[in-house]
């Protein structure tokens, strides 16, 4: 009888909905009487004695959407993939809603070399699923099959939509970091198989010798790139990046040209604007930094290093209450912003507020040993003979 479920309830209750239905003669009896049986062993915490109660159920009933449900459920955690497989798919045909079923069966098909169905079955399952950190599992597992189809941007889209989910959870954050990398990877062979000698390669390739440390090499790879094709999208800004980090003097100065060449490019290019309102400060000219500042933040309001920048430029003109809002602000954008985090204790100290001074330098100093955490991991990656 289609969907009938027993009077002694479910017994797997996280996983699908109690469904009530009838059903008369001695079969009911018979199916009462087993899952009983069934519960006694689940509350003593013995699932393979539970089983076979649960085959006898659907032999005798298989329609019934509980036993078959459960059955599959409980085969599932034993590791029997492939035998939890027919009776998850029978559950599914007299109850197609049941989306932590299909999320299930999809692991299970994935787990017995049907990657196919498996896809299907997790993607139709997992929109559905209202338990959070089931979703983040079923959505890792579907991140696996896109990686191995080679859809890295699906994989990563899916990612994305986890790491909302889950904003801490190290295991997305990986995902993440794994997918982006083949993703890179993916895209710099791809250059080289249809354009090896381009501005655009150029432009990778200074990337690349930048994140390994070597500035000249990818000093003299933007400088060809731009010789190349000099209104490459982003290339004069990421010249300037190099050029401004470094410890010559003539090196510093030629770092402005490029970033008044990268917005004279595109006058959108916010970066530049705060990167120009940085060197102006430096300078003690206040006030083209303010400019700069106040051109980056009208573009994005959200900006929290423009506007600890103009914090700066305030604090430098005795603006302070302005400052303390605009650094308050910064921090609401960016709580790991370790600049706003340090000016902003100076200014509460020098306004008496001791407390509010205190915790914001202890939130520096926990911002700064993450960094440097960062920074040694980084140095590792770097060192001769480690692998990329």
């Amino acid at each position: 009888m289609k969907g009938r479920v027993s009077r002694g309830g479910c017994f797997v209750m996280a996983w699908m909905p109690c469904l009530l239905a009838q059903v008369g003669g001695n079969t009911a009896q018979t199916v009462a009487a087993l899952e009983q049986q069934v519960q006694r062993q689940l509350q003593d915490q013995k699932p393979q004695l539970a089983i076979p109660l649960l085959r006898q159920v659907v032999s005798l009933e298989p329609g019934n959407v509980n036993a078959q449900a459960n059955l599959g459920v409980l085969l599932f955690f034993q590791g029997s993939y492939r035998d939890a497989i027919p009776p998850m798919r029978a559950a599914l045909q007299l109850h197609p809603e049941l989306s932590k079923i299909q999320a299930l069966l999809g692991m299970a098909e994935k787990r017995t070399g049907s990657p196919q169905q498996a896809q299907q079955d997790l993607e139709r399952a997992f929109p559905n699923l209202d338990d959070k950190k089931f979703q983040v599992e079923a959505g890792l597992e579907l991140i696996e099959l896109h990686v191995a189809s080679a859809q890295l941007d699906r994989a990563l889209a899916l990612a994305a939509r986890l790491q909302e989910l889950a904003p801490q959870n190290p295991q997305i954050l990986l995902t993440q970091y794994q997918i982006s990398r083949q993703v890179m990877y993916q895209s710099l062979l791809g250059m080289m198989m249809v354009s090896p000698d381009s501005a655009e390669m150029r432009m990778i390739m200074g990337g690349e010798l930048g994140r390994q440390g070597d500035r000249a090499a990818a000093i003299a790879q933007y400088r060809e790139a731009i010789r190349l094709n000099p209104k490459l999208p982003g290339v004069h800004y990421e010249l300037a990046e190099l050029l401004r980090s470094s410890s010559d003097a003539a090196s510093n100065a030629q770092a402005d040209e490029e970033y008044r060449a990268a917005i004279g490019l595109n006058p959108y290019d916010i970066l530049s604007w705060r990167r120009l309102g940085e060197i102006a400060s430096a300078k003690g000219d206040f006030s083209a930094a303010e400019e700069h500042y106040k051109k980056a933040l009208a573009l994005q309001p959200k900006d929290s290093d423009a506007k600890t920048g103009l914090a700066i430029v305030f604090i430098s003109t005795n603006r302070t209450t302005g400052a303390i809002h605009l650094l308050e602000d910064a921090l609401k954008d960016d709580p790991a912003n370790l600049v706003a985090h340090y000016r902003l204790s100076g200014l509460y100290r020098r306004a008496g507020r001791s407390a509010d001074a205190e915790r914001e330098m202890e939130s520096f100093r926990h911002y700064q040993d993450l960094k440097d955490q960062l920074g040694k991991v980084f140095k590792q990656l770097a060192a001769p003979g480690n692998p990329k």
